[in-house]
């Protein structure tokens, strides 16, 4: 496997992070098909590149070969002065989806030590689930049409932030 390297997001990025997108649009799932589909799904995706929570893994030729779209949960900043991450998109090329690459992306944000929540819809092709289970995320009860996932930070981790 060629060297990887994982770095934050940046709105540089959007044009390698949407071709990445549409070629693993089928396996997120996420819908590209019209034209308010693809506005919606790029507004989300200009919004995580300018939250400093998204990151993106890299090949040795510098192309984008996974993305973690990711956002504070404002709400939740406001209101209880805490910070809480909302994962909005996991995407990686079929070619790189191993447990390797997952973990690049993911642990940036774990080292955040904040509660981390992840929505995987029904029929996502990645295989994100087991990622997610095996990297410490327990699956919260929800609704047929998507699982949702959250990540706490160790007890001693958030008496230190």
């Amino acid at each position: 496997m060629s060297e990887l390297a994982c770095r934050e997001a940046s709105l540089s990025d959007m044009k390698g992070i949407w071709d990445l997108v549409r070629g693993v649009a089928a396996d997120i799932p996420v819908s590209i098909v019209s034209d308010v589909d693809q506005e919606r799904a790029l507004s989300r995706l200009m919004e995580c590149c300018s939250s400093n929570c998204s990151t993106v893994v890299l090949n040795a030729e510098k192309e984008i070969v996974g993305a973690l779209l990711a956002e504070r949960d404002l709400l939740d900043l406001a209101l209880a002065n805490k910070e809480t991450i909302n994962v909005r998109l996991a995407a990686v090329a079929a070619a790189h989806r191993d447990d390797s690459v997952y973990k690049m992306l993911f642990d940036p944000l774990i080292s955040r030590a904040a509660p981390i929540y992840i929505s995987l819809s029904t029929g996502e092709g990645q295989g994100l689930s087991k990622v997610l289970e095996a990297s410490g995320f327990s699956m919260l009860p929800s609704s047929g049409k998507s699982e949702v996932f959250k990540w706490e930070p160790p007890v001693e981790a958030k008496e230190a932030a």
